[in-house]
């Protein structure tokens, strides 16, 4: 049975032609120099955007139409019978799945390789077909060459003159570039684009967890406050493509002195802080600050020149100074601003503490 003699058939007196024409309205509007070509004036399809006129006009148009729109259409189209076997698919779904009508054409679609983990809601959506009519959601699957896709598909049952399945159409939209450029903008959100690190928002997003945890388990965290020591000058006599490098090398290196679950963010220019999480005492976050000291203080290579770089750290505590991120971090900006009043590489402990790096304190 070809294309032309399925669909009329199967979708004359059904709400076939009226579901899909209705959900891709903009391919009619490609589809209008088309008809005008095979002799449709516009007496027969008129171009209108009017919605009660559109539907009246798409439930009087013949099946050779939605054998048209079923064909052109952007949108993969396929129709399964009442047991979940596919009996009809256009050329958008083999284009965006990759694969041809002998390889879908008479298989069950939940059993199919380029669907996966249907069953997750195999019952909410067989559910909500039985109940309305419709269901629509995304699922992870894969094109035949084995890429990764994320699918949009939206079900719609359609029933004879006595209310019995005769068909379901689904419609499948690849989102996959969509939901990258989506991750990319969340990441960008989040994420200080020459660091990598997080930034200031996911930074208070991390720690009011971290506090909060705390709390629970009557633990102290750490805000650590870090600017480095003469990276102007550096900047003004080396440009700022090596200020960046510099940049980029020292936050690799404090971020690699951290344990899991810490955090360390860039803030902007070189004004970093670090959240020290699971500490037991204010004194256990000693010797990880000492690292971190000693991290920004070694000598940077880039290329044949060595830089010489430091850095003042000031640091507050939870729940000592405060017990919001915004005022504990305010806290140990002004300890680091004592470090560097003391000549910078050291650490500065809220209220007044100083430790230089060779401290035995």
């Amino acid at each position: 049975m070809n294309l032309r003699t399925f669909i009329r058939s199967h979708c004359l007196n059904s709400r076939l032609a009226t579901h899909a024409l209705t959900r891709l309205h903009q391919s009619l509007s490609s589809l209008a120099a088309h008809l005008a070509r095979r002799g449709f004036d516009s007496n027969t399809c008129p171009a209108t955007g009017d919605g009660a006129a559109l539907d009246r006009r798409i439930n009087s148009l013949c099946p050779e139409l939605a054998a048209t729109v079923f064909s052109n259409a952007r949108d993969g189209i396929i129709l399964v019978d009442p047991f979940g076997r596919v009996i009809a698919m256009n050329e958008a779904f083999s284009r965006l799945t990759g694969y041809g009508r002998d390889e879908v054409l008479g298989r069950a679609l939940n059993s199919h390789r380029m669907v996966r983990r249907l069953a997750t809601f195999y019952a909410p959506m067989k559910n909500a077909l039985d109940f309305h009519g419709h269901w629509s959601g995304e699922i992870q699957s894969s094109h035949k060459d084995g890429r990764e896709m994320t699918s949009r598909i939206s079900v719609s049952a359609v029933h004879d003159r006595h209310g019995n399945v005769q068909h379901y159409v689904a419609l499948f939209s690849d989102m996959t570039q969509m939901k990258q450029r989506l991750q990319l903008l969340e990441r960008d959100a989040r994420y200080d684009a020459l660091t990598q690190l997080p930034n200031r928002l996911l930074l208070a997003e991390r720690m009011r967890q971290a506090l909060g945890q705390a709390a629970v388990d009557q633990q102290k965290v750490a805000i650590v406050f870090i600017d480095l020591d003469g990276f102007k000058a550096l900047n003004d006599s080396y440009g700022h493509d090596w200020g960046d490098r510099v940049l980029q090398i020292v936050a690799a290196r404090i971020n690699a002195t951290l344990r899991e679950g810490d955090t360390l963010a860039r803030l902007g220019g070189d004004e970093f802080v670090a959240g020290l999480v699971g500490l037991q005492a204010v004194e256990d976050s000693e010797p990880l600050l000492k690292r971190m000291l000693q991290a920004a203080n070694a000598p940077i290579l880039i290329g044949t020149q060595t830089v010489e770089i430091a850095a003042s750290i000031g640091v507050a505590f939870y729940p000592e100074h405060g017990t919001q991120i915004d005022g504990l971090i305010s806290k140990a900006d002004q300890a680091m601003y004592l470090s560097k009043k003391a000549g910078g590489n050291r650490l500065a402990f809220c209220p007044t503490r100083l430790v230089s790096l060779n401290s035995e304190a």
